[in-house]
């Protein structure tokens, strides 16, 4: 069996720039002399959280719903965002849990590290959980955001993977990293 070598770069091009990401053409070339055209898309780092809220009866994710323009749907989701150049992404998910929702964390752990795409795109998506959450205040929505704030039963969150607005590939794999996290995977 062949060893596999990262392809060498050759040159590479902004072909546009469209604000929260660019596409990038760039030339490579295989160890074994393959070349060819390859397309990316360069984005800042994401991160999300699952915001534990502990209740008389039992724990509760902090979720938020809202309309995506690529989807043209609500979808129920943990609060995240976009990791800023030179930012914590620990940091990134309390600053977006607070300004999402209200909600501030008494502890955050990271749950794990994801490539969203990596076929086609450069970043990466980092999960946690975030215990100990207490409301502190009222949303702080950017200009463009509009955001429903719910408090879930875990195991209705978990029970609702798949279904038509809870779709997000992204939150799925965070609800894996929240059941090796606790120690079970049923």
């Amino acid at each position: 069996m062949q060893k596999l070598y990262p392809w060498i770069e050759l040159s590479t091009k902004k072909l546009l720039d469209c604000r929260i990401f660019n596409v990038t053409s760039s030339e490579r070339q295989s160890a074994s002399g393959k070349k060819g055209t390859f397309f990316s898309v360069d984005a800042l780092d994401w991160a999300g959280v699952i915001p534990v809220v502990e209740t008389p009866e039992g724990r509760c994710f902090v979720m938020i719903r809202q309309f995506r323009h690529g989807t043209k749907h609500l979808s129920m989701e943990f609060p995240g965002g976009i990791v800023d150049e030179g930012e914590d992404p620990a940091s990134a998910v309390a600053r977006e849990l607070l300004e999402e929702t209200g909600y501030k964390a008494e502890m955050i752990v990271p749950l794990g590290i994801l490539s969203p795409n990596p076929a086609f795109m450069t970043n990466t998506f980092h999960a946690f959980v975030a215990e100990g959450c207490v409301l502190e205040r009222p949303q702080c929505l950017d200009a463009h955001e509009e955001i429903e704030v719910l408090l879930v039963p875990e195991r209705e969150a978990i029970d609702l993977i798949g279904a038509e607005d809870m779709g997000h590939a992204l939150m799925t794999a965070t609800l894996f990293f929240y059941a090796r996290y606790r120690g079970r995977l049923d």
